[in-house]
C-alpha cells in the first residue's frame, strides 16, 4: 500500500482551510484517510501552518510521499529539513525557484522602441563627423583653385 501526505480541503465557499492528512494513494481526493496530522489556514494573516512533526517524520520514514503543496509547507516550518538531514537523497525533491531579476521584463514592443531610440541617438552622432568633412573639403577646395588661378605676375607675363 503506497501512502501520500496531502491536503484535504475543508471550509465554505471562498473561505477554505485544509487538513494535512495521510491517505492511501488510491483513495479519492476528499475520501477516506488514515490519519490527520495537521492543518493549514491560508486566509489568516500570517497563514496558520500546524503539522505534528513527530507523526509527519514517522510517515516520511515509512515511505509516504508528500504532495508538492505539503512539501512546501514542510519546508516553511522546518520538518523537511529534519527529514533531509536523516536522508540526504531526499533533498533533490524540492525545487528552489531562481531569484527574480532586478530589471522588469520588457515587452517586444518596448524592446523595439528602445532599439529604435538608440539607433536615432546614434544616427546624429554618426552624421556629425560626416558634416565636418565637407567643411574641410570646402576649405581645401579654394586653396586648390587659388593654386590653379593665374597670379598677377603670370597675368603680366602673359601680356608682355
Amino acid at each position: 500500500m503506497s501512502t501520500r501526505i496531502r491536503l484535504r480541503r475543508m471550509g465554505a465557499t471562498k473561505r477554505p482551510f485544509y487538513r494535512v492528512v495521510v491517505a492511501d494513494q488510491r483513495s479519492p481526493r476528499d475520501g477516506r484517510f488514515i490519519e490527520n496530522i495537521g492543518k493549514y489556514h491560508p486566509l489568516e494573516d500570517p497563514s496558520l501552518i500546524e503539522i505534528d512533526e513527530d507523526r509527519a517524520l514517522h510517515w516520511l520514514r515509512v515511505g509516504a510521499q508528500p504532495s508538492a503543496q505539503v512539501r512546501n509547507l514542510m519546508v516553511k516550518i522546518g520538518i523537511w529539513d529534519t527529514f533531509v538531514a536523516e536522508r540526504p537523497n531526499a533533498a533533490g525533491q524540492v525545487r528552489v525557484r531562481d531569484a527574480k531579476p532586478d530589471e522588469p521584463k520588457l515587452s517586444k514592443k518596448a524592446v523595439a522602441k528602445a532599439a529604435a531610440a538608440a539607433e536615432e541617438a546614434a544616427a546624429p552622432a554618426a552624421e556629425a563627423p560626416s558634416a565636418a568633412e565637407p567643411v574641410e573639403a570646402a576649405t581645401e577646395a579654394p586653396a586648390e583653385t587659388d593654386a590653379e588661378a593665374p597670379t598677377e605676375t603670370d597675368a603680366e607675363a602673359s601680356e608682355e
